[in-house]
């Protein structure tokens, strides 16, 4: 995750972790402010929300959260860096479970 290139993250991604952290405030607001020291949150535009519904209708298994975080980074042209097994049916993936 070091390097030069710009890190994004999808909005999509905060509301993921509010869903499985969320009961514990500070964990939450920490990792938030981490994120947002690390990356330039992307919010899910129209867009990004049409091809995460593409994504979707193709996918295996997974959810519309998956498929609207993989769409924010091919419309930014860029990779999902995840240890989420979903993903592992997605091209252009960087898997470090």
């Amino acid at each position: 995750m070091e390097g030069p290139e710009q890190k994004i993250t999808s909005m999509m991604t905060v509301a993921e972790l509010e869903r499985f952290f969320g009961n514990d405030a500070k964990r939450m607001d920490l990792f938030v402010q981490k994120i947002r020291l690390r990356s330039r949150l992307v919010p899910v535009d129209l867009a990004i929300a049409r091809a995460g519904g593409a994504v979707r209708r193709g996918m295996k298994e997974g959810g519309i959260a998956d498929a609207i975080i993989y769409a924010t980074a091919r419309v930014n042209h860029a990779k999902v860096v995840t240890g989420d097994p979903h993903f592992r049916q997605f091209p252009d993936v960087i898997f470090v479970g």
